[in-house]
């Protein structure tokens, strides 16, 4: 079963969470904490944009399906 960590305003898996601090972050002269209120930051700052491009996503999907249910065994 996997465990979360709350951090940064996101929910990590707490093997990256501990991979972060105590193995990537030493040395960086990042904080493991100011690395992941910056990632939170950003994920935030994109996310209304991500969610737009993930409904374009499905809609070109759904055309694409459309499209071949109606052509179906037609030559491209």
């Amino acid at each position: 079963m996997s465990r979360t960590v709350g951090i940064g305003g996101l929910t990590v898996d707490k093997a990256l969470h501990d991979l972060v601090r105590s193995e990537i972050a030493p040395g960086t002269g990042v904080e493991a904490d100011a690395f992941w209120t910056s990632l939170g930051r950003i994920v935030e700052d994109l996310a209304p944009g991500n969610r737009e491009l993930l409904q374009k996503r499905d809609e070109l999907q759904r055309q694409i399906d459309e499209w071949c249910v109606a052509r179906k065994g037609q030559a491209i």
